[in-house]
């Protein structure tokens, strides 16, 4: 089991459900001597509408998004709590499941481990569900935490 789990695909998108997938993953490459990439998708159909309500260039809102994004993996994966670990932060842009899954297939990753806010009905309808779609479209086992 140790060499079939090298390395493992966290997606971030800075919620509770996201935080506590990272500490799974984070113990399981700990344990395995494996690498920890953490992703975050600027999901760039949400920010073309949320560009119009701050008014501002879509370039701008994006790089200062990608800044922000870039600072909080970086201090997530760095948490002095934790052990050190080896892997690398990623930072994209598009639809996140799709993104996600790209990802995966670049790094031929073992497993991805993901947080599920466990949304139902209309609200899920409406957003969606990364989880489930990534669940569904991945060639790779997926660990879901809720």
């Amino acid at each position: 089991m140790k060499e079939s789990m090298r390395k493992i695909l966290v997606p971030v998108d800075f919620s509770s459900a996201s935080n506590k997938a990272f500490l799974y993953a984070r113990e399981m490459v700990s344990c395995w001597d494996g690498e920890l990439h953490l992703i975050h998708v600027l999901d760039t159909d949400f920010l073309s509408g949320a560009v119009h309500i701050t008014i501002e260039p879509l370039d701008e809102s994006v790089a200062k998004w990608e800044k922000r994004a870039a600072d909080k993996l970086k201090a997530i994966y760095h948490d002095e709590d934790g052990p050190a670990l080896s892997g690398e932060i990623h930072i994209r842009k598009g639809k996140p499941h799709e993104e996600i899954l790209k990802l995966a297939d670049e790094l031929e990753v073992s497993m991805i481990v993901l947080g599920s806010h466990g949304r139902i009905g209309l609200e899920r309808a409406i957003f969606g569900s990364v989880a489930e779609r990534v669940t569904r479209l991945c060639k790779t086992p997926v660990l879901i935490i809720k």
